[in-house]
């Protein structure tokens, strides 16, 4: 996730109608063995969210993703700890209750779309006691009194997974201090309990290359920010897909069928090829920057035969057809990335 990446200020309110109407449907609606073609949803709750407003923006979020080929959902929600030494971690009042997310989820399942569920440690609740804290950084105190706390907190989360018709549940994103822990197996063990479909875990794009992630789950996502520090803003979608690959070879070389990429986005500015996972850099907007890095990303997953890609992120909250939100350079609302996302996904081998 990008280091700044926060949820939108907008309103929570959206128009509600006394009978819901049934979303938009999947051409061709996601099946087993089928690539996840998605965006991650990224859900901060907001006061005053009632039923009707959920379900309305469920509703409207679906069908634009039904819109834009899409055929899988990944549904972003916060959780939060009191500082990188703490032990303990918990839902905050910016988590969506499990009876919301229930909503998206079943809209999501009505329209054909695949579903994920997502849990991910809001890094606010950590620069307040260190600046330069970020999720991978954790250092609890109490390393046991931490996993447990977490088996705690997944337990309802994973229940709705179950049923609502999730069909994967990432049980962790960018924990990478925390990631040789042989806990992982209790937490990997205790989810299978309450939830039979697959279980997954995203590594940040460094970790990824650099060593094996030894999460005990069934696939693994790579949130891709893959840093291109000698290219220009005038660099050639070949020259950035080239420059991605040599990033993955570091790895392993050859297709990588078991490979999703759970996040893949940059900011619409000059210079954002350098260090992509950071949404602040304050240089002039550029949203060729930004398609022709989708447009790369897509040739990559494409050409690696890799098991889906989610493009980050839309706001849950946002109305997708109103475009960019002023002032933001980090979506692709309005811009020549969402062409890119829409031609992506048509045109995706199944």
């Amino acid at each position: 996730m990008p280091t700044t990446a926060s949820p939108s200020s907008s309103s929570s309110g959206s128009a509600s109608a006394s009978e819901q109407p049934a979303p938009a449907r999947v051409g061709r609606p996601w099946r087993r063995g089928d690539p996840q073609l998605g965006a991650q949803v990224l859900w901060y709750s907001y006061p005053g969210e009632t039923d009707a407003s959920v379900r309305a923006n469920a509703l409207r979020l679906v069908n634009y993703m039904v819109g834009k080929h899409m055929n899988a959902i990944s549904v972003t929600f916060p959780f939060v700890t009191a500082g990188p030494a703490a032990s303990r971690v918990g839902a905050s009042a910016r988590t969506p209750s499990v009876r919301h997310l229930g909503m998206l989820m079943d809209t999501a399942v009505a329209a054909g779309l695949r579903v994920t569920l997502r849990p991910l440690l809001d890094e606010r609740s950590l620069v307040a006691r260190d600046p330069l804290a970020w999720r991978g950084s954790l250092v609890p105190v109490d390393r046991a009194v931490w996993f447990r706390s977490y088996e705690a907190f997944l337990s309802p989360y994973l229940a709705v997974a179950a049923s609502h018709h999730a069909s994967t549940f990432v049980l962790g994103a960018e924990l990478t201090s925390l990631e040789d822990d042989p806990r992982w197996r209790s937490v990997v063990a205790t989810a299978r309990k309450s939830f039979s479909g697959e279980l997954s875990y995203d590594a940040n794009w460094d970790d990824y290359v650099s060593r094996h992630v030894p999460v005990p789950v069934d696939h693994l996502g790579i949130d891709a920010y893959f840093p291109l520090p000698r290219l220009g803003d005038d660099a050639s979608v070949a020259e950035i897909a080239e420059g991605w690959q040599r990033w993955l070879d570091r790895k392993s070389t050859g297709k990588l069928p078991r490979i999703v990429l759970s996040e893949v986005g940059i900011i619409a500015e000059d210079g954002a090829y350098r260090h992509p996972a950071v949404w602040t850099g304050g240089g002039k907007l550029n949203a060729t920057v930004q398609q022709r890095w989708f447009e790369a990303a897509c040739r990559v997953a494409r050409d690696q035969d890799m098991a889906g890609l989610y493009w980050w992120n839309l706001d849950f909250h946002t109305a997708p057809a109103g475009g960019t939100p002023a002032g933001s350079r980090t979506s692709f609302l309005g811009r020549p990335a969402e062409a890119v996302i829409t031609s992506c996904f048509r045109t995706w081998p199944r």
